[in-house]
């Protein structure tokens, strides 16, 4: 298809999609929950077929870039549309609406789809190794054994080879293993700073539901947010910030 023809199923997609909204909120409203299930499941496969299109079409906006992976974590997110549930009126009766939604690039898939990207077509091997790394500090950072993950941690072969040093113990170590992995997408003109380094490690871990329990990042997340870094570099004025809950004026 043509780009204008894409536009155009688009288009098309998310008037359907309207439509079948339409049609779960009446049958919900009717209390014809059958009804509202298979527009429901009617309704899901336009936002994927939605989401499908509009990816593809940033997937070829990558391809046909200088550089593909540069593109990509400049661009880093595509929009697409979703559901969203809201409960009005005095009976607060959920209605549903459709959304604008972002999603961010799965550099894993443009490499699929472009075939390679990235100043080193291993750089997602690399990551897998940081991340190892990364997990096996935070077993020692708790006072747990690594020797688990050192044994059983999934990865690759090739990452599995590749020598990144030992495990960075401190964030200067962390900064040097970082830049290792930003010079292999980006190449090495990019440079990570010591703010990359506690971004990265702030949202590296969370707390598991398990009681004395975290769970640190798998490489699908892992990828994302050095994607989220690599943004950083390479966009002017691009700063972190910090969510908080701020005191009501009195």
């Amino acid at each position: 298809m043509t780009r204008e023809e894409n536009i155009a199923n688009l288009a098309q997609l998310r008037s359907d999609a309207e439509t079948l909204v339409k049609d779960y909120n009446e049958a919900i409203q009717s209390g014809k929950y059958d009804l509202a299930m298979k527009a429901d499941a009617a309704m899901i496969e336009k936002v994927n077929e939605y989401t499908s299109v509009v990816r593809d079409m940033c997937f070829e906006d990558c391809k046909n870039s200088e550089d593909p992976m540069l593109t990509a974590v400049k661009t880093l997110s595509f929009v697409t549309i979703g559901a969203k549930d809201e409960k009005k009126g005095d009976d607060k009766v959920p209605v549903r609406s459709v959304i604008d939604k972002e999603r961010q690039i799965d550099l894993l898939k443009l490499q699929k789809y472009c075939g390679s990207i990235g100043a080193d077509e291993n750089w997602s091997h690399i990551a897998m190794k940081l991340n190892f790394l990364l997990t096996a500090q935070k077993c020692v950072d708790l006072g747990i054994d690594p020797k688990a993950v050192n044994d059983s941690y999934a990865m690759s072969e090739i990452a599995r080879d590749f020598n990144m040093g030992k495990t960075p113990t401190s964030k200067t170590n962390i900064l040097k293993s970082l830049q290792s992995v930003v010079t292999a997408m980006l190449g090495g003109e990019y440079k990570a700073t010591s703010h990359d380094v506690n971004y990265l490690m702030s949202v590296y871990s969370k707390k598991n539901r398990r009681a004395l329990t975290v769970t640190c990042a798998n490489h699908k997340f892992f990828r994302n947010f050095l994607a989220e870094v690599c943004h950083r570099i390479v966009t002017p004025g691009a700063t972190y910030e910090v969510d908080f809950k701020a005191k009501r004026d009195s």
